[in-house]
């Protein structure tokens, strides 16, 4: 199933191609992370016959000092290249985002219409909590931020499982220039959520300390389509694909991409039914 080659951890993901015309999933990680944290989801996509790319978005992956290179748009341009490889062969493409990476997935998700067919958003940062805002403000506004020493990240990842912790490929410091990039995604994305028609899960865990749960009923109020969803895991905090109710998480993002596909290519998908919020 997986290309060998591009299987390692922190590496770039692929599951096997499959037929062209078939339908595809963008999976994209988050900010200092590696598309490890996806690799449960995206087994799971692969196995119910999609053509599965998680990239490893630039930067990522590698050391610090090559993040503290890029910005925003460098990662926007990664997940960009990444779904459009995807669509050059495939007619729908899925977006799958987690953290940073659903603030890239509404922005592909309105950029390319109805060739996403579906957006799945996870502990999305809409905001990071007064402080870390404000901190990204100032660092914004210094004429050489790039100077300044990396954020040192002493708690690790935020999963509540240390073992799953410790195990995950991630930096464990932050360049702060190259964080505070960070705000100009989250107002592209917030510009666009009004704007967005593409049906939308919203996943978030309740004990998120990245970014706060608040972010998921923001978020999902902010949203206008009628196909909207939102659920929030009562013992998970960010990185839902590798916490403890991943499997619930894996079961509602498969379920939901099932909805979406014609019934010939999802076997055994459950009928249509209302979209409804949901809180456990």
């Amino acid at each position: 199933m997986m290309d060998a080659s591009r299987g390692a951890a922190g590496a770039t993901w692929e599951s096997d191609a499959g037929p062209a015309g078939a339908d595809a999933v963008l999976c994209l990680h988050g900010l200092t992370s590696t598309p490890y944290e996806m690799q449960p989801l995206a087994t799971a996509l692969a196995r119910r016959g999609l053509h599965v790319l998680v990239p490893r978005l630039l930067g990522h992956g590698t050391r610090p000092e090559c993040l503290s290179h890029t910005r925003w748009s460098d990662w926007l341009g990664s997940a960009r290249l990444a779904f459009d490889r995807l669509a050059a062969r495939h007619d729908r493409v899925f977006v799958v985002g987690l953290s940073m990476g659903a603030l890239l997935g509404i922005v592909l998700a309105h950029e390319r219409g109805a060739r996403c067919p579906g957006l799945v958003l996870m502990g999305t940062p809409l905001h990071l909590g007064a402080r870390t805002q404000l901190a990204f403000h100032v660092v914004r506004a210094l004429p050489l931020a790039e100077a300044l020493p990396d954020y040192e990240k002493t708690d690790g990842p935020d999963v509540s499982d240390p073992a799953v912790a410790a195990a995950m490929p991630s930096y464990d410091r932050i360049p702060m220039a190259a964080a505070a990039s960070l705000i100009d995604g989250q107002r592209e994305a917030m510009s666009r959520l009004p704007r967005l028609r593409t049906p939308t899960l919203v996943l978030h865990g309740r004990h998120d300390h990245v970014a706060p749960v608040s972010n998921a009923r923001r978020l999902y109020e902010s949203l206008r389509m009628p196909r909207r969803r939102l659920v929030i895991y009562p013992r998970s905090w960010h990185i839902l694909p590798l916490d403890v109710e991943s499997e619930s998480v894996v079961r509602d993002v498969v379920d939901f991409i099932d909805t979406l596909r014609p019934r010939a290519s999802a076997p055994g998908a459950p009928a249509d039914g209302p979209d409804v919020e949901t809180s456990p």
